[in-house]
C-alpha cells in the first residue's frame, strides 16, 4: 500500500514538471500588493491585446508582451486601475490603491483565487485589521459576530479555551468542526495560531467553494493565509505591546451564612426530621474567593521586508492570562519565519510557526454547585488546611470545590511545529506547476499531581485522601501533506479559463503513552519515577494511524465577465473504513450571472448584481481512528485457571464493516449586490443541507454479550438557512472615514430527520440524569424532560407537571423536548472609523432564540448538598405557597430533580464585545526620523451583554470535564464530551470577564 502511494505520488510529480515551457518575446514578472499585502486574483493585460494572466495566491506574476514599448494594464475589483509601460522593465512590482468606487473584496478559495465579480461559491472574507485588535488566547475569538453564516461558542472567560465552531449549523452527530488550513497545511484548529501573523482568513461556506477538500468538507473550511512580507519594501519592524487585566464581568446571589443555617433547618422540617443545626459564626463568600481580577499580557514584534526577488516576515508573539478563576491561567509563545523567493521561473515559498502552550484549569469550579458559606476558608488542623462538609454542622454533605482546586496541581504543555514549503514552477504564462509539503507536529503533556489531604469523612471520595495521585501524559501527533498540483489560466478575446488538478497525500499518525499512579514517598516529590511499584498503577497507551489519497480537479469558465461556470470533483479514499468501502466521490456544480453588466441593465442605484447558485456533495469521516475494528477490553472478562486469576479479553463492542463517508448534500443560491456607487455592498444567500449516512451509535440486544453500541450509518440530518452580509463604506474623502458592516443568518430548519434510536447526551449528575437526548424530527441536542407548571402546587410545594399525552396521569410517557439549544438566527454589527489620526472600533454580536438548560441553577437550588443562590429565600413554604421554587427537601419525594423546564432559560443575548480606541503619531515622530508612527489604544472587551439569562453567562459551549466526563480515563486524562450532544448545558462553565487592555505600538 506504502509502496503504491509513493509510487503514485512520484508519478504526478514527474508529470507536472514534464512540461517544458515555450520562448517569450519580452518576459516581465513582479508582484501585485496592497498596503495590506501580496494581492492574490489580479487582472493583468497587454492593452490593446487579448494577451493577459492573473496573480497566483501570494500576488506573484509572470507575463511576455510583444515589445518593450507594451503597456499592462492593472485591475482588480475595490482597486483603482493602473496602466504601466514597460519601457524595457524586466520587473514590476505594483502597490495598487484601493478604490472607494469599486467592490472591495479579497476572496481567497481552495487552491487558487478568485475575485468577488467571478466567484460562484459562497465564501466569507476577513481582514487583519478585524482580527488583531481582539485580545484573546484563542485566536478564534476574534471573527465571532463577524461572518455570516458562521457560529462561535466561546468558553466563557477560560484562558486559551477551545471554542466550538459551526458553519451552517451541525452537520454531523460524531464531529462538526470545520476544517483548517494554514498556508496550505491542514491542521486540527487555529488554537495557536498568533492573530497578529494572519493577513486573512477566507471561510468555504457551501459545496461550489468547499467542494475541492472533499471528503473533510462538510462543516465547512477555514482557510488562514499569513504574512510573507512584500517586495521591493524596506526592513521595517513593528513593536506591539498591551497589557491590562481581566475582571468579573458578573456575580451572582448567593445566601449568607445564617441564611444558610435557617434554610437547611428549613428542609429538615418539610421533610419531617427532628435534626436541627446552629449557625456556627461562618461566613465565607466562596464566589469572592474563586473569582477575582487577573493580569493579561500580550507583548509581539514583526519585521519584514523584501528585495527585488525575495520578501521575508518573521515574529514573535507572549501572551499571558492570568484567569480571573483561582487555579486557571494560560500562556503561549510565538514564533513565525515566512519567506517567499524567486528564481528565473521558480518560486519557493516557506512558512515555519512554532508555538508553546501553558493551560492550568480549575476542574472544581462549580462541581455539585458551590460550597457552603458556613465553611471556613482554611482549617490548619487538617491535612491540606482546609475542610469540607460535617453532617453535624454544615448539613448532609457536599465538598470544597475552592480547597480542592487550590490543592491540586495540574498543567497541559503544547508544543507545536507547523510549516510549509511550496515551490512554484511557472511553465507558461499560463501554465503553472506547484508541489507544497506541510508537517503539522503537535506533543503534549498532561501533569496533574494531587497531594493528601483531610477534609471531612462525608464525601469521603473526594474529601479525603490518604495517598497522593499523580497522572503523567505525553503524547505525539504529526499529520503530513504533499500536494503536487497543475494550475492553468488564461484569456482567449471574451473567454476566461481557469483550471487545477491535484493529488493530495495526508497521513496522520498519533500516539501517547503515560501512568497514573498512589503515594509517591511525599508530597513535594511530583514525578512518576518515585511512584512504588505496584498492580495498582494503570498503564495508559495508544498508537494510531491512518492516511487519506486524494486526486481532485476543478474548472472555471466566465463568457465576457458575465456569465459563470465552475465545476468540482474529488475523489477520497481512506483508510479509516474497510478497503471496499474507502473511496468516496464529492463533486459539485455552479454558475453565476453578473446580470448588471448586461446592456438592458437600467437600475442606476444598482451599480452591480449578480446571481449564483450551487450543487455538490460534501463529506464527512468518522472522528475515531478504527471505527470498523472491533473493541476488546483488558481484565474484564479474567478467569480462574490453574489456581490462579488469569487475565481474559472480552469483546465491548460490535462493528459494521460497511461504515461509509457521511454525505452533505447541499444547495445554495445567492446574490450580490453593488449599490450607490458601490459604497452598499449586500450579499444574501438561501442554503438546504441533507446529510445522509450519518453515523449514529445502534444499542444491541443485552444478549449480544457487548455493553457498548455499534456504530452504523443509520441517521439523516437536515439544515434550511438564510444570510445576509451587509456592508457601507464611507468614500475616503475628507477627514472623517467610516465603514459599517451587519450580518445575520436565520436558521430555518435544523434538525434530526431520522434516528433510529435516542442519541443521550452526557449525564449531569451522580444520579446519572441526562438531559440532552436528539431524536427523530426534533433539534440536535434538545433537552427532554417534564414541562411544569410556573408556579408550585400550593398545597405540597412540588412542581406540577403538564400532562402532555392527555392520559389524565402524569408518567414517563409526559416527558417531551423542553428546550433548543441551537438558536433561530446569530447576528453582527461591526463599525470602524478614523478622523484625521484617531481610530475607533465597535465589534457587537448576538444570539437571539436558543435556550440553556442551566445546571448551575439546579445544584444550587434543588441539590441536596452546597450552597444556594438567594432565590431559595423564595422557596416553598407553609406560610409561603405562591411561588415558583419548591420547598426544600433533601430526599426530594416528589422528584422535583427530575428534568423539567423550571431549569430552561432563554439564551438570547446582544453584547458590544469589543471596543477599540486609538490615535497615531505619523511621520518624525518626536524629531526622531527613524521612527514611521506610534499608536496609543485602549481597548475594552464584554463591554456589555444585554440578555435575560440568570447564569454567569449565556456564552455557553460545552460541559467538558466534571460530572460530563467523570467516570472515563484517570485523573488528568480525561476524555473529551462530544459537544454536540451537550450543547447549551450551562454545567461548570467558565465566568465571562471583562477585559481592559492599555497598548502602545510602534513601527519603525
Amino acid at each position: 500500500m506504502k509502496r503504491k502511494s509513493l509510487t503514485q505520488i512520484v508519478g504526478v510529480v514527474l508529470l507536472i514538471f514534464g512540461f517544458v515551457g515555450h520562448a517569450q518575446t519580452v518576459s516581465i514578472s513582479g508582484t501585485v500588493s496592497d498596503d495590506q499585502g501580496p494581492l492574490p486574483g489580479v487582472n493583468i493585460v497587454e492593452k490593446g491585446t487579448t494577451n493577459g494572466i492573473t496573480t497566483d495566491f501570494d500576488g506573484n506574476f509572470t507575463i511576455s508582451a510583444s515589445s518593450n514599448e507594451a503597456t499592462l494594464v492593472f485591475s482588480y475589483i475595490g482597486y483603482a486601475t493602473q496602466e504601466i509601460p514597460i519601457k524595457g522593465q524586466s520587473v514590476l512590482n505594483i502597490t495598487l490603491e484601493a478604490d472607494a468606487q469599486a467592490l472591495n473584496e479579497v476572496v481567497i478559495v481552495g487552491y487558487g483565487t478568485s475575485n468577488k465579480r467571478e466567484l460562484t461559491g459562497s465564501v466569507s472574507t476577513i481582514k487583519k485589521d478585524a482580527i488583531v485588535n481582539v485580545v484573546a488566547g484563542n485566536p478564534t475569538a476574534s471573527i465571532q459576530g463577524k461572518l455570516a453564516g458562521v457560529q462561535i461558542e466561546l468558553p466563557g472567560g477560560q484562558p486559551g479555551g477551545s471554542a466550538n465552531v459551526f458553519i451552517r449549523g451541525v452537520n454531523s452527530l460524531s464531529n462538526a468542526a470545520p476544517l483548517y488550513i494554514v498556508d496550505g497545511l491542514f491542521v486540527d484548529n487555529m488554537d495557536y495560531v498568533n492573530p497578529n501573523d494572519v493577513q486573512d482568513i477566507s471561510v468555504l461556506k457551501d459545496a461550489a467553494a468547499a467542494a475541492i477538500y472533499g471528503a473533510r468538507a462538510a462543516n465547512g473550511v477555514i482557510l488562514i493565509k499569513t504574512n510573507h512580507g512584500i517586495k521591493n519594501e524596506r526592513v521595517k519592524v513593528t513593536f506591539k505591546s498591551r497589557i491590562g487585566f481581566d475582571t468579573p464581568s458578573k456575580k451572582l446571589d448567593f445566601i449568607s451564612g445564617q441564611q444558610y443555617t435557617d434554610y437547611l433547618n428549613q428542609r429538615f422540617e418539610n421533610d419531617g426530621e427532628a435534626t436541627r443545626v446552629t449557625h456556627n459564626g461562618v461566613n465565607t463568600d466562596w464566589q469572592d474567593e474563586n473569582l477575582s481580577s487577573g493580569v493579561v499580557e500580550d507583548i509581539g514584534f514583526g519585521i519584514s521586508g523584501g528585495g527585488e526577488n525575495s520578501s521575508f516576515y518573521a515574529s514573535g508573539n507572549y501572551f499571558n492570562q492570568d484567569g480571573i478563576l483561582a487555579g486557571s491561567g494560560f500562556k503561549r509563545i510565538n514564533l513565525r519565519v515566512n519567506s517567499r523567493s524567486q528564481f528565473g521561473k521558480f518560486t519557493l515559498t516557506e512558512s515555519l510557526g512554532i508555538a508553546e502552550g501553558k493551560l492550568q484549569e480549575n476542574n472544581w469550579f462549580g462541581w455539585d454547585g458551590v460550597s457552603v458559606p458556613t465553611l471556613a476558608l482554611r482549617n490548619p488542623n487538617n491535612d491540606g488546611g482546609f475542610e469540607a462538609p460535617s453532617q453535624a454542622i454544615h448539613g448532609p454533605g457536599g465538598i470544597n470545590q475552592y480547597g480542592l482546586a487550590t490543592l491540586e496541581d495540574n498543567l497541559i504543555t503544547t508544543r507545536t511545529v507547523f510549516g510549509s514549503v511550496k515551490l512554484d514552477y511557472d511553465i507558461t504564462e499560463s501554465l503553472k506547476a506547484s508541489i507544497n509539503y506541510g508537517i503539522d507536529y503537535r506533543n503534549r503533556k498532561f501533569f496533574q499531581f494531587t497531594p493528601t489531604y483531610f477534609m471531612s469523612t462525608v464525601d469521603a471520595v473526594f474529601n479525603v485522601n490518604d495517598k497522593n495521585d499523580l497522572t503523567e501524559v505525553r503524547s505525539d501527533e504529526i499529520n503530513i501533506v504533499l500536494e503536487p498540483t497543475l494550475s492553468y489560466n488564461q484569456t482567449f478575446d471574451k473567454h476566461k479559463v481557469g483550471a487545477v488538478l491535484g493529488y493530495t497525500y495526508f497521513k496522520e499518525n498519533q500516539n501517547f503513552s503515560g501512568i497514573y499512579g498512589q503515594g509517591t514517598a511525599a508530597n513535594s516529590i511530583k514525578n512518576v519515577g518515585a511512584l512504588p511499584s505496584t498492580d495498582q498503577n494503570i498503564l495508559l497507551g495508544q498508537n494510531n494511524e491512518a492516511g487519506l489519497e486524494s486526486y481532485f480537479g476543478r474548472l472555471n469558465y466566465s463568457y465576457d465577465g458575465k456569465y459563470l461556470f465552475s465545476a468540482t470533483m474529488r475523489r477520497d479514499a481512506s483508510s479509516r473504513f474497510d478497503p471496499e468501502n474507502q473511496v468516496g466521490y464529492f463533486p459539485s456544480f455552479s454558475a453565476g450571472w453578473n446580470v448588471s453588466d448586461e446592456d438592458f441593465w437600467s437600475i442606476e442605484a444598482i451599480n452591480y448584481f449578480k446571481i449564483r447558485a450551487s450543487y455538490g456533495e460534501l463529506g464527512s469521516y468518522p472522528d475515531t481512528y478504527y471505527p470498523t475494528s472491533a473493541v476488546f477490553a483488558e481484565n474484564v472478562s479474567n478467569v480462574s485457571f490453574g489456581g490462579a486469576i488469569n487475565p481474559g479479553l472480552a469483546q465491548t463492542a460490535l462493528a459494521d464493516t460497511e461504515l461509509i463517508w457521511e454525505t452533505t448534500k447541499t444547495f445554495d443560491i445567492g446574490v450580490d449586490m453593488g449599490l450607490f456607487d458601490n459604497k452598499l455592498y449586500i450579499t444574501a444567500d438561501y442554503f438546504s443541507k441533507n446529510i445522509e449516512d450519518v453515523l449514529v451509535a445502534i444499542n444491541g440486544p443485552s444478549t449480544s454479550g457487548v455493553s457498548s453500541p455499534t456504530i452504523r450509518n443509520a441517521g439523516s440530518l437536515v439544515n434550511k438557512g438564510l444570510e445576509f452580509d451587509v456592508t457601507y463604506r464611507k468614500p475616503e474623502e475628507g477627514n472623517f472615514n467610516y465603514t459599517i458592516g451587519a450580518n445575520i443568518s436565520f436558521n430555518l430548519e435544523g434538525k434530526a430527520d431520522e434516528i433510529p434510536n435516542p442519541v443521550l447526551g452526557p449525564a449531569i449528575d451522580e444520579d446519572l440524569r441526562v438531559v440532552n437526548r436528539t431524536l427523530t424530527n426534533q433539534p440536535i441536542g434538545a433537552y427532554y424532560g417534564y414541562k411544569v407548571e410556573e408556579k408550585v402546587n400550593p398545597a405540597t410545594g412540588d412542581f406540577v407537571r403538564i400532562d402532555v399525552n392527555g392520559d389524565g396521569q402524569i408518567t414517563a410517557e409526559d416527558q417531551t423536548v423542553i428546550g433548543n439549544p441551537t438558536p433561530d438566527f446569530i447576528y453582527g454589527l461591526n463599525f470602524t472609523a478614523n478622523y484625521k489620526d484617531w481610530d475607533f472600533g465597535l465589534n457587537f454580536s448576538g444570539v437571539q432564540g436558543n435556550e440553556i438548560y442551566n445546571v448551575g441553577r439546579y445544584y444550587n437550588i434543588l441539590w441536596q448538598d452546597g450552597g444556594k443562590l438567594s432565590e431559595v429565600l423564595n422557596s416553598w413554604t407553609p406560610s409561603n405557597t405562591d411561588t415558583n421554587i419548591p420547598r426544600a427537601s433533601i430526599s426530594d419525594a416528589a422528584g422535583n430533580k427530575a428534568p423539567s423546564s423550571f431549569f430552561v432559560e432563554d439564551g438570547s443575548y446582544f453584547r458590544l464585545r469589543n471596543l477599540d480606541v486609538g490615535y497615531t503619531f505619523k511621520n518624525d515622530v518626536f524629531g526622531l526620523d527613524w521612527v514611521q508612527d506610534i499608536r496609543l489604544s485602549m481597548n475594552v472587551q464584554n463591554v456589555f451583554v444585554i440578555t435575560g439569562y440568570s447564569g454567569y453567562d449565556p456564552d455557553v459551549s460545552s460541559t467538558n470535564g466534571g460530572r460530563a466526563n467523570r467516570n472515563t480515563g484517570v485523573p488528568g486524562f480525561r476524555d473529551t464530551v462530544n459537544p454536540l450532544l451537550s450543547r447549551g448545558l450551562d454545567a461548570r462553565v467558565y465566568p465571562n470577564a471583562r477585559t481592559f487592555m492599555f497598548g502602545v505600538q510602534a513601527t519603525f
